[in-house]
């Protein structure tokens, strides 16, 4: 019996780890015209609280990295749920480009083209112009 409580607890201290590494994708081609282009992604969370997040968006341009700080100490949204950032690319011309963006939190809506989001309105999720 003692060995089967480690050999569970090995398996589940690798799949935690596994999924701290894991990162989420998302890929877009936006239409042919101007616009905004937006994505929701909730905060990385770790001991029940928000950390910061980074994102890596890869589009007509070199890849870049923008790093989210979390909510300050003293925020209510530190340890809420659903709490987190909204992303909003411009998209400046009249092609189809493919959009690529990398995230260790969690993408919840998008990316799109077309009227933000309703997170751009919550208390807990702040805008982001990349």
């Amino acid at each position: 019996m003692r060995k089967n409580l480690h050999t569970g607890l090995l398996i589940l201290v690798m799949i935690v780890s596994a999924t701290a590494l894991w990162a989420a994708t998302a890929t877009y081609t936006p239409p042919p015209e101007t616009g905004h282009i937006w994505t929701v992604i909730n905060y990385r969370m770790q001991g029940g609280k928000n950390q910061p997040t980074s994102v890596n968006v890869t589009w007509d341009r070199p890849r870049r990295t923008i790093l989210v700080p979390g909510p300050s100490y003293a925020s209510p949204c530190q340890r809420s749920t659903p709490a987190g950032f909204v992303l909003r690319l411009r998209h400046s011309s009249s092609d189809s480009v493919p959009l690529t963006i990398t995230t260790n939190g969690t993408i919840v809506r998008g990316p799109y083209q077309g009227e933000a989001p309703p997170e751009t309105i919550h208390a807990c999720y702040k805008l982001v112009k990349g």
